[in-house]
This record gives structure tokens, C-alpha cells and sequence, in this order.
């Protein structure tokens, strides 16, 4: 085990998300090896460097670098085109957090350029490959809910808040179907597969504001909601599967969510898609609903779970669950429903992908059970 090679890991962007992913790289994946890190922020990038003892170094370093294999590229998403499709120019394998781009055409082109240099392209969402996804799939599978029909997925957010901190929120690429309703369609796809036609309305609501926290240096300055803040959709999956999607940025900043699975036997709820180890309850026929047991482990924070599949897969040879393909297929799904909603007409989905396989169920780990835990990382080999 101690000569098996490791994939050498760069992480471009050093905001707040990259500590979970650094720290999952240092201390949980066995794939990986935490080489570097990067960020056009040097205060940043050098605490960064300081606090995971790896060398700070420069985009363009890392790129010419031939002793690092991948990129995960943590960055705004507005640049995450530019800085994957340097990176595979690169040579290099690329672990992008969601999503792909900001347009469906860009993303595309990712994909592309992938197959072309013969690189591993991956994406985030990687939250379905948690314990809260898989124990879904768990029962769909088993068939404990009888055949699946149909879903309801909802989320509501006040993006005012957090818009006001985070300005990206209110630009093309930050909208909340693609910056978190993007979890709920992750899971949706690896549960049913592709979808094969959606439809949608979506509003932008009071998209003129000023800005009302009193910390901000743009205080009461104006600002422009770019992007839409209501929308409500139909997917038709192409198994047959019919689903609700709802989003609504523009309300209260408790948040709301509901993703509900509603089979012949039974109905499964999920509590959070956007969490790994969020509680499943189910209901079967004249019965009380009841919390299912997990199957499977990554329970608690596990970003970069789906860079750590693909080093695996890297590794073997083998297709990565995270897919570029699935990642290009939910991208497309959101822009079919601004075209939808756009055109007043159905969109039919172009793109599409392979089902991923479901982990393997057991390999709970978890310090209560010490050395007899089997080791979850096994479910990822």
C-alpha cells in the first residue's frame, strides 16, 4: 500500500471552501497528495500554504509543473472556464467545484478539450456520493419504495442577504439553481439518470436595490439583480420519471427545502441534498413515516469526495462518478429551463450520460466503531 502512487493535487483558489477540500486531501483520502496551492490573493494563498505545509505557488508554476496531475479549481465561478481550459491545455486532470462554467456552450467546450487531451474532467456536486444520496439509491434500488414516479424538489433562500456579501450571488453563474439548486439536480441525475425534456417559468423579482448592511463598503449604493430569483419547472427524466423543481432566492433567510421521492410502496424524504449525512425518512403503505438508517459512510463534511473517486479512477483506469458528462447534463438541464421559460416552449435536453454505479454499501467508518470500522475510502477504490 505504501507504493502505491498517490494523485498529485494543485488547488487553485483559496477561499472559504478550500479548507474542507485541504483538509480532506491531508487528512481522509489516500489518493491524493496535497502538492500545492494558488490564489491571486498572495495573503491568502500564503496562509493557505502556511497552515497545510505546502509549497504557495503560481498558476503558471503549476501548470509546468510535470509533478502535478490534477488541478481542483476552487475559484469564482465566473473564471471557472478559463482556468480549467488552461489547465487541460496543461496536461492536466481538473476537479472543478460546481459548475462547469456559466454557459452551457463553454461547458461543452470543457468537455471537448477533456476528451481530446485524454484528461480526467470532474465536477462538483460530489454531495451524492454521501451517505444521505447513497442510502437513497440504497432503497431505490432494493426496490423498498416499489417503482419510482415522480419528485418534488424545492429550496428557498434570501439571496439579499447573502448577495449583499457575496455579489457574485447576483450575476449570471451565482443564481440559486446553479449555485445550489445544482445539489438537488446532482442527486436527482444520479438517482434517475438523464433527463430527456424540462420546461419552466422564472421571474426576477425587484431586480433594482441598494445595499442596506451598514459594514458594506457599498452602503447604499445601487445594484442590479441580473439573474432570476423565482422559477418553478417540469423535468421528464427519460426512464419515465416526472419531477417538480422550484427555487425562490428572494425570500425569507430561514431555509426551506423539500426533496421528496414518491414511488408505488412508498415515499422516501431527504432532508438536505446539499449535506452528506442529512436524515432519510420513508413511508410505506398505512404507516407512520420513519427515519431509515444510513447504509453507507461519508456522513459528515466530505468535500472532495468526488476529486478523491476520480484519483481512483485515475488510478484504475476506470470512468470517475463525478463526471464531466453528468456535470455537462445538469448545466444543461438549468439552461434548458431559462430557455424554456425564455422561448415559452419545451426544452429538449441534448446532452446525456452513463447512470454512475452506486458505492457500495457497509463501509460505514466512524471512530465509535475503532479499528473494526471498514475503512470508508474502500468504497471509492
Amino acid at each position: 500500500m505504501s507504493q502505491r502512487k498517490k494523485i498529485s493535487v494543485a488547488v487553485i483558489g483559496c477561499g472559504a471552501i478550500s479548507d474542507a477540500y485541504m483538509t480532506n486531501f491531508k487528512n481522509r483520502f489516500s489518493s491524493i497528495q496535497l502538492a500545492a496551492c494558488s490564489d491571486l490573493n498572495t495573503a491568502r494563498m500564503n496562509e493557505k500554504a502556511s497552515l497545510y505545509g505546502i509549497p504557495a505557488m503560481s498558476f503558471e508554476d503549476i501548470l509546468t509543473n510535470p509533478e502535478i496531475d490534477m488541478i481542483i479549481n476552487l475559484t469564482n465561478p465566473a473564471v471557472h472556464y478559463s482556468i480549467t481550459k488552461a489547465a487541460l491545455f496543461a496536461g492536466k486532470h481538473v476537479y472543478s467545484e460546481k459548475m462547469l462554467a456559466t454557459t452551457f456552450d463553454q461547458a461543452k467546450e470543457l468537455c471537448a478539450i477533456a476528451n481530446e487531451q485524454q484528461k480526467y474532467l470532474g465536477v462538483a456536486p460530489d454531495t451524492f456520493l454521501g451517505a444521505t444520496i447513497q442510502t437513497a439509491r440504497y432503497l431505490i434500488d432494493h426496490g423498498i419504495i416499489g417503482k419510482p414516479l415522480s419528485y418534488t424538489a424545492s429550496l428557498s433562500r434570501d439571496f439579499e442577504i447573502f448577495g449583499e456579501i457575496l455579489p457574485h450571488l447576483h450575476k449570471v453563474g451565482g443564481d440559486l439553481a446553479m449555485d445550489t439548486g445544482c445539489y438537488y439536480l446532482a442527486a436527482l441525475a444520479s438517482l434517475f439518470g438523464p433527463a430527456d425534456t424540462v420546461t419552466a417559468f422564472k421571474s426576477s423579482n425587484n431586480p433594482d436595490r441598494i445595499v442596506h448592511r451598514i459594514d458594506s463598503t457599498n452602503f447604499q449604493e445601487p445594484y442590479h439583480i441580473d439573474v432570476e430569483n423565482v422559477m418553478a419547472a417540469a423535468i421528464q427524466h427519460k426512464n419515465g420519471v416526472l419531477g417538480c423543481f422550484h427555487i425562490n432566492s428572494d425570500c425569507i433567510f430561514n431555509e426551506n427545502r423539500i426533496l421528496r421521492i414518491f414511488g408505488t410502496e412508498g415515499i422516501v424524504n431527504i432532508d438536505d441534498p446539499n449535506k452528506f449525512g442529512s436524515q432519510i425518512t420513508l413511508q410505506k403503505p398505512f404507516s407512520e413515516e420513519i427515519s431509515f438508517p444510513l447504509t453507507h459512510g461519508f456522513r459528515n463534511e466530505c468535500r472532495g469526495i468526488g476529486a478523491a473517486e476520480m484519483a481512483w479512477a485515475i488510478i484504475h483506469g476506470r470512468p470517475n462518478r463525478a463526471s464531466k458528462e453528468m456535470g455537462l447534463h445538469v448545466l444543461e438541464m438549468i439552461h434548458g429551463m431559462f430557455d424554456s421559460s425564455d422561448s415559452n416552449i419545451f426544452y429538449h435536453l441534448k446532452s446525456t450520460f452513463e447512470q454512475p454505479l452506486p458505492l457500495p454499501s457497509g463501509y460505514i467508518g466512524g471512530d465509535e466503531y475503532g479499528m473494526w470500522a471498514p475503512t470508508e475510502e474502500t468504497a471509492l477504490v
